[in-house]
């Protein structure tokens, strides 16, 4: 099993029918990517940091039009190196594992290690056209530091959770049920709004933290305006008047 395992990482073949369907089943995905709610997230990563976290996570049409089978094989070539491949396991000895597994991977090239890129918060908006007949937003801010700063970001966890939201029909999920905060004082207050909820992605060094919501789009305003009113309500244990 791990000489297939390994067999299939290493000597991988790009043929050139397979790429090409590859390619166009990828369009397709991008196509109706625009379109959904969950591309908000990526958006917000490229609106709000310059450099690494504010990298696109799909393609564009025109980068993905240059693929073919060449610079799929010299991607593997100088990328699945030694420093950037872990082989794990579970139920087996460490030893054992390695009696297979070393001769198998002993002569990966080395290369250097990989230097984790800097993102930078600058802060920004990013619109998209949609045909969805609804309008779907995000707003986000910075908590810098992220994991580094522990406590911080235990109590953005935790202030997720509690403020919770979900959609129109939710009852239950962790911090997505008809009690959250979210849910009492905005979802059950505005039939407009189709779902409203907190999020946050947290990494090493800074991370971000805000609300999503999908409304009917003579709402959108008034949305917007409430989901400011809730950030503020919990940064000033107050009520958060506009």
């Amino acid at each position: 099993m791990v000489e297939l395992f390994v067999d299939s990482v290493r000597n991988q073949a790009f043929l050139d029918w397979e790429v090409k369907a590859q390619i166009e089943k990828v369009k397709a995905e991008i196509g109706e990517y625009g379109n959904n709610p969950e591309a908000l997230l990526e958006a917000i990563h490229s609106a709000r940091y310059a450099g690494g976290l504010g990298n696109p996570l799909l393609a564009s049409e025109g980068l993905i039009n240059r693929i073919n089978s060449t610079i799929l094989e010299d991607f593997v070539a100088a990328n699945y190196t030694a420093p950037r491949m872990v082989l794990a396991a579970s139920g087996v000895e460490h030893e054992e594992l390695l009696k297979y597994a070393e001769p198998l991977l002993s002569d990966l090239p080395g290369g250097a290690q990989v230097q984790e890129p800097k993102s930078v918060y600058v802060g920004g908006d990013h619109r998209v056209m949609a045909d969805t007949g609804r309008t779907s937003f995000a707003l986000a801010f910075e908590l810098p530091g992220g994991w580094l700063q522990e406590k911080e970001a235990m109590t953005l966890s935790v202030l997720q959770m509690l403020m919770g939201g979900g959609g129109s029909f939710s009852a239950g999920g962790n911090g997505k049920g008809m009690y959250s905060r979210l849910y009492l004082r905005v979802l059950n207050e505005y039939p407009e709004i189709q779902s409203f909820s907190t999020f946050n992605s947290i990494y090493n060094h800074t991370a971000l933290f805000g609300i999503q919501a999908i409304t009917s789009s003579d709402f959108v305003s008034k949305a917007v305006n409430i989901a400011v009113k809730e950030l503020i309500a919990v940064a000033t244990n107050g009520e958060g008047k506009l």
